[in-house]
């Protein structure tokens, strides 16, 4: 496909990274000069500097042409207006990032009226993700499919925990019959487990398991009770925030917000009327022990600063503070704190990313239409990739044991009219089920892919 990028911030570059990977021609507009210069030279992109509102830059990147159009720029109403215009241009799908919630409370009528094909909100898909992340402690990241029916939470295993030193098909019944362990990660290395694997101390094991039961499942696999999170302390006055504040509150949680600015603190207060704000400097240590951070049961941060995201959730945790999530974008930074053991953390521009990568997907071929979720895991180096079933899947009704799969590749769930299903080889797969695949080292477009 010919893609073209508007805005060339963390989201544009990560997308132009992952979309000329898969092999599309990609073409990224961006009104500062030496960004453009920067990514032609570091991915397999062409680019054009100037404005993605202007008609003549547009024209300039080929837009008569390109198959779809992304407008990633830090003004919505710059995104929308990039879109109407390729859309007049002639370009038959386009997404625009939005992040004010006026705009999307009329998607219908963008897609409808205007003709955007997506509306796309990082901000209140990042607090989805750290909401559910705090509904279940002991879980560091956890992702949702089947229309949260079913849920893949990672987990790390420690010495306590009953599968330490198990083979998996040694795993009690009980458990096995509910979730599959679909993917281990052990040091640098990645592994697609099958029965005969050990599960060892460290391991970071990603499961499938049915959302209704995955409180008793992660209990059990990290080896000690969960304590539930009553207090939560939000540190930054994002979006993000706002949109978390009140999905915390919506479910009886205690929320406390601390923001230094004291305009951004009054706009707070007016959006979160069921939080407390707090205004002040969260780099500040005694600041920090007078509001009791020791005190609170998970700490997010949120502030527009790696560094202080990070610095603040090691101090957290050294406190005591029992669940920690941190907004990272930095990739190193964030690979730091895996190496450390610490809790949770998201990357926005990653969540969007793979949002975006699965749309594409979609539209590569019919059969890919059937694509309905898409999760990068691992730093990329998985893939968890949700499919509905159709007539083009040629092994409907057929025991999974009789046919031959791709290396590394794995059948983690089936949704049957809503019947969970952790499958094994007798099991099959067939027309109108919801299917899980989880994958490495392949880009999957459909069902029949994962065929050897």
């Amino acid at each position: 496909m010919d893609i073209t990028i508007v805005g060339a911030g963390k989201l544009g570059k990560r997308l132009a990274k992952l979309l000329s990977e898969e092999n599309h021609n990609i073409t990224v507009i961006d009104i500062r000069e030496d960004i453009v210069d920067q990514m032609v030279e570091t991915y397999d992109v062409q680019g054009v500097f100037g404005s993605g509102t202007h008609c003549d830059v547009l024209a300039e990147s080929n837009i008569k042409s390109a198959d779809l159009l992304i407008a990633t720029t830090p003004s919505d109403e710059n995104n929308i207006l990039s879109c109407l215009i390729a859309r007049r241009m002639g370009v038959a799908n386009t997404i625009a990032r939005v992040r004010d919630p006026e705009y999307l409370r009329q998607t219908n009528f963008m897609r409808n009226e205007l003709g955007i094909s997506m509306m796309i909100n990082p901000d209140y898909a990042g607090a989805l993700e750290i909401f559910r992340m705090l509904q279940f402690p002991s879980v560091i990241n956890i992702e949702t499919f089947s229309k949260g029916r079913i849920d893949m939470a990672e987990i790390k295993i420690n010495k306590e925990s009953p599968v330490n030193d198990v083979k998996i098909s040694d795993i009690s019944s009980d458990y096995r019959d509910r979730m599959l362990i679909c993917a281990v990660k052990r040091n640098d290395e990645i592994f697609i487990p099958n029965g005969d694997f050990v599960i060892k101390e460290n391991d970071r094991i990603h499961i499938t398991g049915s959302h209704k039961y995955l409180g008793k499942i992660v209990k059990y696999l990290s080896g000690k009770k969960s304590s539930s999170i009553k207090n939560v302390m939000l540190i930054g006055g994002s979006r993000i925030t706002i949109y978390l504040a009140n999905l915390l509150a919506s479910i009886g949680k205690n929320v406390i917000i601390v923001e230094k600015n004291n305009n951004k603190c009054k706009r707070i207060c007016e959006y979160c009327p069921n939080a407390s704000v707090l205004c002040g400097d969260a780099n500040d240590y005694d600041f920090l022990l007078e509001i009791g951070i020791e005190r609170m049961d998970a700490v997010v941060t949120l502030t527009d600063t790696d560094e202080t995201n990070f610095l603040i959730s090691m101090y957290s945790k050294n406190v005591g503070v029992s669940k920690n999530v941190t907004k990272i974008n930095n990739p190193n930074l964030a690979k730091m704190l895996d190496e450390m053991g610490r809790d949770s953390h998201i990357n926005i521009s990653e969540i969007t990313g793979d949002t975006i990568t699965q749309y594409v997907r979609a539209k590569k071929s019919v059969n890919s239409s059937y694509m309905r979720t898409l999760y990068n895991l691992v730093d990329g180096q998985i893939e968890a990739i949700e499919f509905e079933t159709g007539d083009y899947v040629s092994f409907i009704g057929k025991p999974l044991s009789s046919i031959k799969l791709k290396k590394n590749v794995l059948v983690a769930a089936i949704n049957r009219k809503n019947k969970i299903i952790f499958p094994s080889g007798d099991d099959t797969v067939e027309k109108g089920d919801i299917v899980i695949v989880v994958s490495k080292e392949h880009k999957l477009n459909n069902l029949n892919d994962i065929l050897a």
